[in-house]
């Protein structure tokens, strides 16, 4: 991490107002890495790292402390705004919370932006298996690796089945990289469990006031993404693609291109974001 907390730097020169991304569940900053080769080269680029991500910290295990922690990292770094945030996936959710705990705070956050994250609200807890299957499926879904054989390695265990007893399976097989042994595969569980479960006990405080974009993947089922009942000034596009493909090749220029328009758009709203 970097001198302000959290904070991780993909491209810090420029003179547009930076623009800060919320780590998607992984806890990982860096996925926002090839986002800054397609937006205006004068945009400033930073994201935010989970606690317990590569730190040796403890991971958070609610939306709200991930939110307060990254706005201390935000305001060390720029302490006042405007401020301009992005989030996928249960970044959105984050960055969603930090822009209300912002705005409650008088400060300007010009856009929010979403990108195909689902709208919070209190789920049961699912099985240890269910939060294990998800891991790996994220994980293996990063590397390009078809997901089939982790839904063999899976699928037959019971509900209850350890976190070791699948380590065991998974590197007694090829699915991934010899690197990824137990220890890593457990330290990055850890932070996965931990923000999977942050949403399912998630309480939301209510709709947000401030100009918000969602970007949803043409893929995604639109009841999981009714932002609209939670944003009073909300615009909606859709990118071809699913929850992770929209992060590569020709969509993830279409992303960055309805990014970039947002972020315009916004230096262009009365109260300007330069600065």
């Amino acid at each position: 991490m970097s001198d302000h907390g959290t904070l991780v730097p993909l491209r810090t020169d420029g003179s547009l107002t930076p623009l800060y991304c919320v780590h998607p569940v992984s806890g990982s900053g860096y996925v926002y890495a090839g986002l800054a080769e397609h937006l205006d080269p004068e945009q400033p680029l930073y994201g935010f790292e989970a606690p317990g991500f590569d730190d040796g910290d403890l991971p958070l295990t609610s939306i709200e402390a991930l939110a307060e922690r990254h706005l201390e990292s935000l305001r060390s770094a720029r302490p006042q705004g405007p401020y301009l945030l992005l989030g996928w996936s249960l970044g959105g959710v984050v960055a969603y919370h930090m822009a209300q705990l912002l705005a409650e705070a008088g400060e300007e956050v010009p856009l929010l932006i979403v990108v195909d994250a689902t709208v919070p609200e209190r789920f049961p807890m699912p099985s240890e298996k269910t939060f294990l299957h998800g891991f790996l499926r994220d994980l293996v879904m990063a590397t390009g690796e078809p997901l089939d054989a982790v839904d063999a390695l899976v699928l037959p265990h019971p509900e209850d089945v350890t976190a070791e007893a699948v380590w065991a399976a998974v590197t007694a097989s090829e699915v991934l990289p010899e690197e990824f042994d137990e220890e890593f595969l457990q330290e990055r569980y850890d932070v996965f469990r931990a923000h999977a479960q942050a949403l399912f006990v998630y309480d939301h405080r209510g709709a947000y006031a401030g100009p918000m974009l969602l970007l949803q993947a043409a893929d995604s089922p639109d009841e999981r993404m009714r932002w609209e009942t939670l944003a009073d000034r909300l615009e909606k596009r859709k990118v071809a693609g699913n929850h992770n493909s929209i992060w590569t090749g020709e969509a993830l220029g279409t992303l960055a291109g309805l990014i970039g328009q947002g972020l315009e758009r916004a230096r262009s709203a009365p109260a300007s974001v330069e600065g």
